[in-house]
């Protein structure tokens, strides 16, 4: 996201720079009118597109940042109710540790997460986001050349002229072909597996990785088919990695809970 915003400032920022040369450009008298009025409206387009495409790209950006800051007040009532079940000694400390710890850590990527987005929205001007430096890099470049084939130049008493030569092609780089996943998920556990609304729920499951490499897995959380979390892992060569969720129950009912391929139920109990 943050490339597409930048790319679109970016395009803004050349559209406006070259209205703006195009009218020193005629009141110089440099160019006819004729090329001063097709350039204004080709260079006026393209800035209203990339207008568009910057308010299109922020709306997503604040759709994106609501749902987060939702995920973020879930985490942090389930802490909640964690800590007070911990404090009236309900569950014991190691299990306290062991389900907090992956909410918690949850909780602060989120956290992160939503003061970049903030940040993204924010921003008036390509410069304002920051972009990995591979990134940056590849726009630097494409900038460079982008600018080296629009380029004219002023000859005193001849017609201003365009290089007719282009740069060859860069090279077509093939991206490496991604290992497969090797990895299943087994030893499902809902703790508890009947609770009552609002109560905190934590499901935790095995990951293991049983090919001859090291791979990276996205293990994924769903109730009743819907995508509830994500965690992103990397396992090594025949190892396994636990992984916790965590959750509220909801609604009086039975539920189907998965990770992956693993699966169980869960069963909300109405309050008396």
């Amino acid at each position: 996201m943050e490339n597409d915003l930048h790319a679109a400032f970016m395009n803004k920022e050349r559209a406006e720079l070259f209205l703006n040369n195009l009218a020193q450009l005629h009141t110089d008298k440099t160019i006819n009118d004729a090329s001063h009025a097709a350039l204004k409206s080709e260079y006026s387009v393209n800035l209203q597109h990339a207008r568009i495409k910057i308010e299109g790209i922020k709306q997503e950006l604040n759709s994106r940042m609501a749902l987060k800051s939702r995920q973020l007040g879930v985490l942090k009532h389930e802490l909640a109710n964690l800590d007070a079940r911990f404090k009236v000694g309900q569950i014991p400390s190691g299990t306290y540790l062991r389900l907090s710890k992956n909410p918690q850590k949850k909780a602060s990527d989120l956290d992160a997460e939503i003061a970049n987005l903030n940040s993204l929205i924010g921003a008036q001007h390509s410069s304002e986001i920051t972009l990995p430096e591979s990134t940056v890099l590849t726009a630097l470049f494409s900038s460079i050349f982008q600018a080296w084939k629009a380029r004219t130049y002023a000859v005193p008493g001849r017609q201003m002229w365009t290089p007719p030569a282009q740069p060859a092609a860069p090279a077509e780089i093939t991206a490496p072909v991604p290992s497969p996943d090797t990895t299943s998920v087994s030893n499902l556990h809902i703790l508890p597996d009947k609770a009552y609304p609002g109560g905190s729920i934590g499901v935790i499951a095995t990951v293991v990785n049983s090919g001859q490499a090291k791979v990276q897995h996205r293990a994924e959380f769903k109730i009743n088919g819907r995508l509830e979390a994500v965690n992103e892992m990397t396992i090594e060569a025949g190892q396994n990695q636990e992984v916790t969720f965590m959750t509220v129950g909801g609604a009086p009912g039975d539920y189907h809970i998965s990770v992956d391929n693993a699966t169980g139920f869960l069963k909300i109990i109405p309050t008396a």
